[in-house]
């Protein structure tokens, strides 16, 4: 008896689990894996828009103008169809987010241009042949339709025709020799991958992540295989025979273009089990697939969860209200990438834009699951308009009656359970209060000493010494800092002084060999400090003014910031500076840096000024009165803030940005000065600056590279180890 042969899609399978259990194994040392699955991915990819445009062309051409009138009546009244249901599942499934707050680190994109969609550029093909190079697949679909149109009414067409018909058989054919190494590429691209996998990177993400998860599940393995079946002739059991294998290497890959010709074979074997089909059923699947394709699909319209997740994990979670702006933003924004559409919808809906870091970090499994729902969606779009389009469309009553209670108890209950999951799993996350509080000194901590009152150094300079002789001749340097400066001089909730500022301190400390003595400074008294010989270096978010510049010496400039207000959630009038200069007139205030306010307030003239002590003159709880309609400090800051007081946020009402830079306060000595300038100039070029900015400032915790735990290095080593 003969051997039963494995199918294709068994092959693909082992291949998957194969290179999964490879990269667990060997982890790094089998990263290499990721070359062989690049070369796969770009074999599949050389013959895909060659096979597309003239697939349009070919099929287009030979439709008559009723039939293709006909086609992409039913192709658009299935599309809405599919997304309305998508835009159900967007109101649905962010249900599952439990009630959790959290706040935001401060992200460059305050200060940025919101990216603008080129819509011309990716649907019109002003140059078909840049489209092409690019890989612009909307505009070349736009252009091999007109092309396809052209030829239509053309009486010799098929002089045309008849040999790009026999040049799009040998790319299927040339197509179906590269997938029979599909078991073999997916083999490779899983092993590279797992290898290099971070699990911890995607712990904060697990509610995101949960949640989509199960959205791609439903959509792809119950609610589009309901509707296939209630609509047309096809079953669920029947498309899955037919796409299985192709959807795992949609799955493998993250791409549906790489396999685009092999699931509209698919689909057309779908087409060809309907014993009314004919060729001419056949070919409107040629033209249908490739017209959809660069239109919304619900893989990328459900990876849109993302908008209310990211609401809901920096502390403001998506109001009933928010919902009408939120989905019609989404319609928009899934006519492109999500990496494009995601910053704009966050925009829109005024959610901090720097989650989209998080959104990064997950497509290494989103994407995957993403394109298999997007490819299934595909296949039922398709599968609507053939039937509709041949007269095979129906309704199933019955099934409609069973779908419509399958699918309720099936999204109630994973609501519900998710919900559940998610309250027990987030008590485990961390918030960026308890990240801010745990982050550790990047630098090497010196010996330090912090004194609970400034008073002047009780080393008197000897006659002509400078400052930088005296540090190094007594072993300290006295470093003035404000106890409540957060993130740049802060007591975390374990009592320890930490911040940028008191990084760049011991980094300093350290270059120089010597001790810290930290000198706290009572807000006013920073001027009156320098001079009493309190302080060598202020190492604190001091901003540069013709004030300080005038009265004490002053460091190069380290850091740039951005001036800002923080003023309530639920405040608007400040958004803009139309809005603002609306007002009969509005309150700021500040500390200390009177020059700088009445700068920033010069711009709007229906302002008055307040000085401060104390942050708690400004922050008050929810429901209690408000003293001051906003407070005015850095970006930088101002977001910090806002992860401590959730139902604060940061505003710039003015059209455009005011930088200012940041300085050290010195103790008067030209040779003190000089080295600071030079110090802060080569700990610039050597990126210690920018690490520290990028911990305490953007949130990103400083970590030394560590090798990614494999069974290999991690288990079976260490075990050798210790038998020898």
């Amino acid at each position: 008896m003969k051997k039963k042969k494995l199918s294709l899609s068994t092959k693909v399978l082992i291949g998957l689990f194969a290179g999964i259990l490879v990269g667990l194994f060997f982890g790094e040392h089998v990263g290499w894996l990721s070359i062989v699955g690049d070369i796969f991915i770009g074999l599949l990819q050389m013959t895909v828009l060659p096979y597309i445009m003239i697939s349009l062309i070919v099929n287009i051409g030979r439709l008559k103008i009723d039939e293709a009138k006909r086609l992409i009546k039913y192709a658009v009244i299935f599309l809405g169809l599919l997304l309305v249901i998508g835009l159900v599942g967007l109101f649905i499934f962010p249900l599952a987010f439990p009630e959790w707050g959290s706040g935001s680190f401060y992200s460059s994109d305050f200060v940025q241009n919101p990216t603008q969609f080129d819509f011309v550029k990716l649907y019109i093909p002003s140059n078909p042949f840049a489209s092409m190079s690019n890989n612009v697949v909307p505009a070349v679909v736009l252009f091999s339709i007109f092309i396809g149109l052209g030829l239509m009414k053309l009486p010799n067409k098929e002089v045309l025709l008849k040999p790009l018909d026999v040049m799009n058989t040998a790319l299927n054919q040339v197509n179906k020799m590269i997938v029979k190494i599909t078991p073999i590429g997916v083999f490779g691209i899983a092993g590279g991958i797992v290898s290099k996998l971070s699990w911890p990177d995607l712990n904060r993400l697990q509610g995101y992540l949960l949640v989509y998860l199960f959205a791609v599940i439903l959509f792809t393995f119950i609610v589009l295989p309901y509707v296939i079946s209630i609509f047309t002739p096809f079953t669920p059991k029947t498309v899955f025979k037919f796409t299985r294998s192709t959807l795992i290497t949609i799955f493998v890959t993250s791409k549906i273009i790489v396999v685009f010709p092999q699931l509209i074979e698919d689909i057309k074997n779908i087409v060809s089990t309907e014993s009314r089909a004919n060729d001419e059923a056949r070919a409107e699947v040629d033209v249908l697939m490739p017209l959809a394709y660069p239109f919304p699909n619900l893989g990328t319209f459900m990876i849109f969860v993302f908008v209310p997740f990211a609401a809901w994990y920096t502390g403001n979670s998506l109001g009933l209200s928010d919902y009408p702006l939120f989905l019609s933003s989404t319609l928009l924004s899934s006519f492109v990438a999500p990496i494009t559409g995601l910053p704009f919808t966050l925009n829109v809906l005024d959610i901090p834009k720097e989650t989209i870091n998080l959104f990064m970090v997950s497509t290494v499994i989103t994407d995957r699951i993403r394109v298999v729902l997007g490819g299934f969606h595909l296949i039922t779009l398709t599968l609507l308009s053939v039937s509709a389009s041949r007269g095979w469309l129906r309704l199933n009553k019955k099934k409609l009656i069973n779908a419509s209670a399958v699918v309720f108890v099936t999204f109630f209950v994973s609501i519900v359970g998710l919900n559940w999951l998610l309250t027990k799993n987030m008590e485990k996350i961390p918030s960026n209060v308890d990240i801010l509080n745990h982050f550790k000194l990047i630098n090497p901590v010196q010996p330090y000493e912090i004194l609970k009152k400034s008073s002047p150094n009780p080393t008197v300079r000897w006659k002509g010494e400078n400052i930088l002789g005296r540090i190094k001749r007594r072993g300290k340097i006295r470093i003035g800092f404000y106890e409540d400066a957060i993130p740049f001089t802060f007591y975390n909730s374990d009592s320890q002084l930490v911040g940028l500022g008191i990084d760049l301190a011991h980094r300093l400390a350290k270059d120089l060999e010597v001790a810290i003595e930290f000198v706290p400074i009572k807000r006013g008294s920073l001027i009156a400090g320098l001079d009493s010989d309190y302080y060598d270096i202020v190492m604190s978010d001091i901003f540069l003014s013709t004030k300080y510049a005038q009265k004490i010496p002053l460091s190069k400039p380290y850091l740039t910031i951005s001036l800002a207000l923080i003023t309530r959630n639920d405040n608007n009038d400040l958004n803009t500076f139309e809005s603002a200069t609306k007002l009969d007139s509005f309150s700021i205030c500040y500390f200390e840096r009177a020059e700088v306010a009445e700068e920033y307030a010069s711009f709007f003239g229906n302002v008055k000024l307040y000085p401060i002590k104390s942050m708690d003159e400004f922050f008050v709880d929810e429901g209690d009165s408000v003293k001051y309609d906003a407070y005015l400090t850095s970006a930088e800051r101002a977001s910090i803030l806002t992860i401590f007081h959730p139902n604060y946020k940061v505003v710039n009402p003015l059209p455009y940005h005011i930088k200012n830079p940041l300085v050290f306060p010195l103790a008067k000595s030209d040779i003190w000065k000089n080295y600071i300038d030079n110090w802060i100039e080569f700990r610039t070029n050597d990126g210690t600056i920018n690490r520290a900015f990028e911990q305490w400032i953007l949130g990103h915790e400083y970590k030394r590279k560590e090798r990614a735990w494999s069974v290999w290095d991690d288990i079976i080593l260490p075990a050798i180890g210790k038998n020898f």
